[in-house]
């Protein structure tokens, strides 16, 4: 499930808490498309409680969503308790340097929440 949460207007956040489906990733890319109107680039604020997976369906909506608007994400911290997030990240770098992606532990999100917004 995910959650949307605010932040700041050129900030995309989500609290994820389980499996992501498909109507999540269609909400959430309404919520980020709204965002895109006003803005030219985004950050996004990822919290991850728990994480269980994602439906194909859902995969298939995130990549037909952000494969062509890669360019429109500036950054991207993700705060989770679990280290496995890290080699991802450092794929990431090398994939699409132009994201900057940072991991976070839940005591350091606040400094996660302040680094998105800037």
């Amino acid at each position: 499930m995910i959650e949307i949460l605010e932040i700041a207007p050129k900030v995309l956040a989500l609290k994820i808490n389980g499996k992501i489906h498909e109507e999540d990733m269609q909400r959430m890319i309404a919520v980020c498309e709204k965002k895109m109107e006003s803005e030219e680039r985004i950050a996004v604020y990822v919290e991850v409680v728990e994480m269980g997976g994602i439906s194909f369906n859902a995969l298939v909506e995130d990549l037909k969503f952000a494969l062509p608007n890669l360019k429109r994400f500036s950054k991207k911290a993700v705060v989770s308790e679990s280290k496995w997030h890290e080699p991802l990240i450092k794929i990431g770098d090398k994939l699409f340097p132009s994201i900057e992606v940072r991991h976070y532990t839940p005591k350091q999100k606040e400094e996660a929440i302040e680094w998105v917004k800037e």
